[in-house]
């Protein structure tokens, strides 16, 4: 126990740091007081010298924590801070953080350009661009940008957050970027972010969306390409903790892998197996410092379970704990650091004592789940799911003043699943990067088991009060739960003091893997089977996604084929928008147009030709000199895609009689300097029902197309550039006379789409707007027209 000891006072003296400068010196007074004295009285010096050390590392604690604070001071690129643009060079230090339409860098500045000459400099650097060029891992970038001090918001301090992690300047979108020089990171890391990007593209090949972001987040820990929408329900369930790599879900994973394997191979050979898979993970997630943390505490568990003594646990638990804050005292702070703590203790002491009390509990029923079978399985899955949850419940509330009151049940659902979550995703990413046709195999168990897990994130987010805010919940409540928690665990270990010694004892029990596999096989059949049965073949449907502000149309054929025109300006809500409308298993395009080369029609594009097999390229020939046109133009290069150029009046043969012709633009229209008047006009019919794309054209492209007498007679209208005031003149409108109109537009918008005296043309319509009503499918048997809506409008 004298580890123990002289550990927590060393805690004890960084917590104290961090709270205020003035506990240190009392603190140490009154421990060496209280040592001095017991000492005297038991004629003990042994605990006086205890005393000393203690008070001692009780003081380096807090004067090592008040060591590392940030500096008040500005200092490095700091200095710049809030200043004119400047120039700097700097190296991507960690892979470029992609999300929507951005991306982020994590600069190390090396020089800064000042007083007419390049100066040595440093410190760290975040910077937010546009998503074309791409960056690496290593580059070397000069760039010139504004630099601002990072900001602070009411309940998070962003700037301490990001100056424990290095980072002192942020800076938009600079106004040049320029890459001087390429592999100068280090070499191990790059090789571990080529294999990460390996699994994460196998990932992105072989699963659809959000059910791929999902893998990325738990198995790489890349977590920034789930949907916002997903990420609220997990946060409402309380199961976001599975994904944000911890020391909490790495501890559920050395839990459940010995639990698996206890009884087939043995406690201290699942426990070696255990500490592998936690080594493996850390790899794979990046070994970041916050990854790192993680495995610490989830290699914790495992010795702690190794030792099989309450008292062996305490003191590792406490050693890594000091070991942590000696080499960075910052990480106190860290709530992630703070939560793998709490897991760590709730489920190597609460989860025994709360397995013993349901034994007891079940006994007397007449149920011995002692003995293993599926009451031991259920047993054990919920001592362990409740001690972490209880353990942690107190610090979420304190550091996010919200908890779940359905936590635990949808944990109860989740956590035993987890291993073959991350186990089966582990299994895509590292078969689909080896051969992507094996991966696709692998993938059928992988997206069953990641649907499981959306879905009940989602059922369980829908309940009432599933979430609730909890205000004024301060340091002090914390302590009272956690006294609370201490109080019951006694009591409860008061109950069983005839029965095993209390401890870590999870590895003992029979958690077979047999019951785990039958589960994830029973989801994966009732995943695959309702995604066979859901296909509504023999019709002809167009979806108009929602992507945001701009345009994305899916065609899907009596034939089967597939056709894709525009692609929006986020890959992101391109592909989870596709994952809603394709079965999880159809990864071909048969075909993908692009209208005209701008932002919001182009930029998605660019990832359905990394994620999927697209088979030809349609456009219009006209292009520009963006990086996101130069992207997609190498890209159909480098995969070999074949492409050609549409021209007026040719016709695409869809199958069974579907046709899809071009109406326009002409050559003229493509010699002028109007982008959206050069748009690809299309029409697409089946027997007696019509739909026109009208891409953005505007009222001189209208015009064009009466002039040339084209017959533009439609049921379905997808409505000319997002509803803008410059298009859908009265004339036009009157010769398509559509039944159903459909407006893609983001809820975002600055320009005002869509026009309301567009809406007026329209009134003879009915209009569907993805702002309002999500994605909009209109599918027909090519007499009849059905009409579906994601969701309800205004």
């Amino acid at each position: 126990m004298t580890l123990v000891y002289l550990a927590g006072a060393w805690l004890l003296g960084v917590i104290g740091g961090a709270a205020t400068g003035a506990v240190w010196w009392p603190g140490v007074a009154a421990i060496g007081v209280a040592g001095l004295t017991a000492g005297a009285l038991t004629r003990k010096p042994q605990l006086a010298l205890l005393a000393v050390l203690a008070a001692a590392l009780f003081a380096g604690g807090g004067m090592r924590y008040a060591e590392e604070r940030p500096p008040t001071q500005e200092r490095g690129i700091a200095v710049y801070n809030d200043g004119d643009a400047v120039r700097v060079r700097a190296l991507v230090s960690d892979e470029p953080d992609v999300r929507g339409r951005t991306q982020r860098l994590r600069l190390s500045v090396r020089e800064v350009f000042a007083d007419g000459r390049w100066q040595a400099s440093s410190g760290g650097l975040l910077v937010r661009g546009a998503l074309y060029p791409r960056y690496d891992y290593g580059d070397v970038l000069e760039l010139e940008a504004e630099l601002e001090t990072p900001p602070t918001f009411p309940g998070f301090d962003y700037r301490d957050y990001l100056a424990r992690r290095g980072v002192v300047s942020v800076a938009a979108y600079p106004t040049e970027v320029r890459t001087i020089a390429t592999g100068e990171g280090s070499r191990a890391r790059a090789l571990l972010h080529t294999v990460r990007g390996g699994l994460s593209d196998a990932l992105a090949r072989t699963l659809p969306e959000p059910q791929a972001a999902l893998a990325q987040g738990i198995l790489l820990g890349q977590r920034s390409s789930i949907p916002a929408e997903l990420t609220d329900a997990m946060n409402a369930t309380g199961t976001s903790h599975l994904v944000a790599i911890s020391g909490y879900n790495v501890s559920l994973v050395a839990a459940f892998v010995i639990a698996s394997l206890a009884w087939l191979i043995g406690r201290r050979q699942a426990a070696i197996v255990a500490l592998l898979a936690i080594a493996g993970y850390t790899m794979l997630t990046g070994a970041s410092p916050t990854v790192v943390r993680a495995a610490i505490m989830g290699g914790l568990f495992v010795f702690a379970t190794l030792a099989g003594r309450p008292n062996s646990a305490l003191t590792a638990i406490a050693l890594a704990g000091a070991v942590m804050t000696g080499l960075n005292p910052l990480v106190i702070e860290d709530v992630s650091f703070q939560l793998s703590f709490a897991a760590i203790a709730g489920i190597v002491y609460l989860a025994p004592l709360l397995r013993a009390a349901g034994e007891d509990a079940l006994r007397g029923f007449g149920i011995d789940a002692e003995a293993g079978g599926f009451a031991g399985f259920v047993l054990e899955s919920t001592a362990i799911t409740a001690g972490a949850v209880a353990a942690t419940l107190p610090l979420i509330a304190l550091n996010f003043e919200r908890v779940s009151a359905i936590a635990l049940i949808s944990n109860l659902l989740v956590v035993p699943a987890f291993p073959l979550i991350l186990g089966s995703a582990a299994l895509t990413a590292g078969t689909g990067a080896l051969w992507q046709p094996l991966g696709e195999i692998s993938a059928w168990i992988s997206w069953a088991m990641l649907s499981y897990m959306i879905e009940v994130a989602r059922f369980f987010a829908a309940v009432p009060l599933a979430s609730f805010a909890i205000e004024g919940f301060g340091a002090g409540h914390a302590a009272a739960a956690y006294l609370g928690l201490a109080g019951m665990a006694w009591w409860l270990s008061r109950r069983r003091l005839a029965g095993p010694t209390i401890g870590p004892e999870i590895a003992s029990a029979s958690l077979r893997p047999g019951w785990l596999l039958a589960g994830g096989l029973a989801v994966a059949t009732v995943f695959t089977w309702s995604a066979v049965l859901s296909d509504d073949g023999g019709r002809l449907s167009m979806s108009v996604l929602d992507v945001g502000q701009g345009d994305a149309i899916l065609i899907e054929t009596p034939a089967g084929h597939h056709i894709l025109i525009d692609g929006g300006a986020s890959g992101q809500a391109l592909t989870e928008a596709l994952g809603a409308e394709l079965p999880f298993w159809e990864r071909t395009i048969d075909l993908v147009m692009l209208t005209h080369p701008q932002e919001d029609h182009l930029a998605g594009l660019i990832e359905v030709l990394e994620r999927y097999d697209v088979r030809e390229v349609l456009s219009t020939g006209r292009g520009n000199d963006t990086p996101t046109f130069e992207a997609w133009r190498s890209l159909i290069l480098r995969q070999g895609i074949p492409y050609h150029e549409a021209r007026p009046g040719e016709t695409i043969d869809l199958g069974d009689g579907a046709v899809l012709r071009v109406l326009a633009p002409d050559a003229d229209a493509l010699a002028a300097n109007e982008i959206n008047d050069s748009s690809l006009v299309l029409k697409l019919t089946w027997r007696k029902v019509s739909f026109l794309l009208t891409g953005d054209i505007e009222a001189e492209g209208e015009a064009a197309l009466l002039r040339n007498e084209t017959d533009v007679r439609a049921q379905v209208l997808k409505v000319a550039h997002h509803g803008s005031r410059t298009s859908s003149s009265g004339a036009f409108l009157r010769a398509v006379d559509p039944v159903v109109a459909i407006v893609s537009v983001g809820a975002d918008n600055t320009f005002g789409h869509p026009s309301p005296r567009v809406l007026d043309r329209l009134g003879g319509a009915i209009v569907l707007r993805t702002d309002l009503h999500g994605t909009v499918r209109i599918s027909t048997d090519g007499s009849r027209v059905w009409v579906e809506s994601e969701r309800g409008g205004g």
